[in-house]
């Protein structure tokens, strides 16, 4: 019998006027960390959007632990987190403040300051947590974004670009937040950075057309696209007769006149090309976007 938490999103569409952003798309979450990729406009947002009761899908239902999340009324803010890529509030309330206020909001029955005191240690936020928002920076704005999105413990967690703009170190701190909050969490993170992807996701959900291009774990992705991927080294006349003939996802130069190139295989190979044995889930994921 599976235990722990379960999201299951069930033949979403969305469409405004003769537009359409989603078009019939159905996964499963469990506790975890749950990746959703995808260009500008496939429709990650938008999908947020209506995970967060924003937006009305045109047909379809979403389910989180048999409940259905966008039918209850009133919406269960008390198990859903909310991190956006835009994290902006007035900057003139403190870190408490906000605390305090979305405690409020959503209606947490647990001692309020235990509560905010719980979040404020977790995410290092002691030093800044009574000045004014206004005077954070990047990083402690980041920490206290997703202090909001977690207090009270939500089953739901739905996180849009959570490291853009932070520099490397404060990257390797949040995905560490990232990682200890799923345990016991459905975290649903939008990003374009294959590199956090790779280093703390269960599972990769990839749009494409408006539609799912992939759904599985991050070794699946890779053994599914190393098969149509090939790699050649060549000068630089035959790359540009390449560059019109195959769609090349990598190319490096070596030295005066010699490239190596990797592209996706089409009907037959190029001759002198071979399939690696290994290739990186950036390669695999240019490979899902252009097959």
């Amino acid at each position: 019998m599976e235990m722990g938490n379960r999201l299951s999103i069930e033949n979403v569409s969305f469409s405004y006027g003769k537009n359409t952003v989603l078009d019939n798309i159905s996964f499963t979450c469990r506790d975890g960390i749950t990746a959703l990729l995808g260009n500008n406009g496939a429709g990650k947002t938008t999908l947020m959007n209506i995970l967060t009761g924003l937006n009305k899908p045109s047909h379809g239902r979403v389910m989180l632990n048999g409940i259905d999340l966008l039918k209850t009324k009133p919406y269960p803010i008390d198990q859903v987190g909310y991190l956006p890529q835009n994290f902006d509030v007035y900057g003139n309330v403190t870190g408490y403040d906000l605390l305090s206020y979305v405690f409020d909001l959503k209606k947490i029955k647990k001692n309020k300051k235990e509560t905010i005191d719980e979040v404020v240690e977790r995410f290092h936020l002691t030093s800044v947590i009574n000045k004014r928002i206004g005077k954070y920076s990047g990083g402690y704005k980041r920490r206290l974004g997703i202090a909001q999105a977690v207090i009270g413990k939500p089953t739901l967690l739905i996180i849009d670009e959570p490291t853009a703009g932070l520099d490397p170190e404060e990257r390797a701190q949040f995905r560490k937040y990232l990682s200890e909050i799923s345990k016991d969490s459905i975290t649903l993170i939008s990003t374009h950075i294959i590199e956090d992807v790779e280093l703390y996701s269960q599972q990769i959900v990839i749009l494409k057309d408006h539609s799912i291009a992939f759904n599985g774990s991050v070794a699946e992705m890779i053994a599914e696209s190393i098969t149509n991927i090939r790699t050649l080294e060549t000068d630089f006349a035959t790359l540009m007769d390449l560059r019109k003939k195959v769609t090349i996802i990598e190319e490096k130069r070596l030295g005066t006149n010699r490239y190596r190139i990797r592209f996706i295989k089409d009907k037959q190979d190029v001759a002198g090309s071979y399939q690696e044995k290994e290739i990186s889930l950036e390669n695999a994921y240019i490979y899902f976007q252009n097959r």
